[in-house]
């Protein structure tokens, strides 16, 4: 049986050369003879171009018919994943920007160090249920140290990544309030999995968002709110375990007063490198799956209120890395191979001097500023 195939425009490319010759989509409309609207279609992947219109765009831009149009499987189409956070709502823009991502990752997989032979080892049939996944995360611990740890480190979380064919790819994104702090790309063809990090991030945040990502790597099938709601659940029991969780509930329900509880689950949270609050819901998670009462902190937004004051008394993971922020470009680099295992660069490189990619290219896959990717640009081509 054949495969399910369509044609789209290579996105990234195409507008890494338009930039390349100063031109806005406006622009290319009237020279090739259509509307504003149609061209905005083709950049959504809404609309494919007629025979003749492809032609015209060829010519403009300089790209060959394999250039210009992706033959696409689509099992084979970049899957993108944003943590969750409150009610936000991912845009379809946002979504498509992430894919252009991904088809641009897919020209670095043939540099990376992995073996592209064998797939990494997945869950089977991975499912949302308190006693599976608290299974999962147990299964996981164990393959990290040997020893189920109740802490895990970061170290740890970065060394499983990798074993995993995971690229992880820090990113400097400032403060974002919404799912922007942590992207992952899955690429089925190559089966690789790309996680961008944004290093301005507080660090027990940043710690629950590499283990809600190495949720998506251990479980490459699921897709939109399964996925996200399979991850979230995962790196809470990852980084608490069920046997903490459900010792700690008995020490809390002994205490007196909200306030002990509260300090408790603060000397937790130092201890494992989370957040108060991600304590606070996985004992009571372990509390429910046993029919408990749950314990409540929740009046006046009490355990909202401190987890949100105990997260800023931290340093964001790139003022712990470096002396200066933003960072050298050299120490950027420096940093991703040595702090992270990451092989991105390296893969990076060697792409851009072999193909002859220009400065644009490096500033898309990266979400750079035009000044920034140049100082980049320079220091690794």
């Amino acid at each position: 049986m054949n495969k399910k195939a369509k044609k789209n425009l290579k996105l990234p490319e195409i507008k890494i050369r338009l930039a390349a010759i100063g031109w806005s989509q406006s622009q290319l409309a009237t020279e090739i003879g259509v509307s504003r609207e149609t061209v905005s279609k083709w950049f959504k992947n809404k609309k494919f171009p007629r025979p003749a219109k492809l032609l015209k765009l060829a010519k403009i831009l300089s790209l060959s018919f394999d250039e210009l149009v992706l033959k696409l499987d689509v099992s084979e189409e970049p899957v993108v994943a944003f943590r969750k956070k409150g009610g936000h709502k991912i845009s379809e823009d946002y979504l498509e920007a992430a894919r252009d991502k991904g088809f641009l990752l897919q020209q670095l997989v043939s540099y990376l160090p992995y073996d592209c032979q064998s797939r990494p080892p997945s869950l089977i049939n991975p499912k949302d249920d308190y006693e599976y996944v608290q299974l999962a995360a147990e299964r996981v611990r164990n393959e990290i140290n040997g020893n189920a740890p109740s802490v895990i480190e970061f170290g740890d979380l970065i060394s499983f990544f990798n074993r995993h064919h995971a690229v992880i790819i820090p990113v400097l994104w400032g403060n974002k309030k919404n799912h922007e702090n942590a992207l992952h790309v899955f690429l089925p063809s190559s089966m690789t999995t790309w996680i961008y990090l944004n290093l301005d991030s507080k660090t027990h945040d940043f710690k629950f968002w590499m283990a809600h990502e190495l949720g998506h790597v251990k479980t490459p099938e699921l897709r939109g709110d399964e996925a996200e709601d399979f991850a979230e659940a995962f790196a809470g029991a990852l980084l608490v375990p069920q046997e903490i969780a459900e010792k700690e509930y008995i020490h809390l329900r002994r205490l007196k007063s909200t306030h002990q509880q509260i300090s408790r689950i603060k000397e937790l949270a130092e201890e494992l490198i989370v957040s108060p609050l991600t304590i606070y819901i996985e004992i009571n998670k372990a509390a429910a799956n046993h029919g408990n009462p749950l314990i409540d902190l929740e009046k006046d937004k009490a355990i909202y209120r401190v987890n949100n004051h105990f997260c800023s008394q931290y340093h964001s993971v790139a003022e712990t890395l470096f002396d200066e922020t933003p960072p050298a470009p050299k120490d950027y680099i420096s940093c991703t191979k040595d702090s992270f295992n990451s092989s991105f660069f390296d893969a990076l490189s060697t792409l851009l001097i072999d193909q002859k990619k220009s400065v644009g290219f490096l500033q898309a896959i990266l979400d750079l500023s035009p000044a920034d990717a140049h100082l980049l640009y320079d220091e690794i081509s």
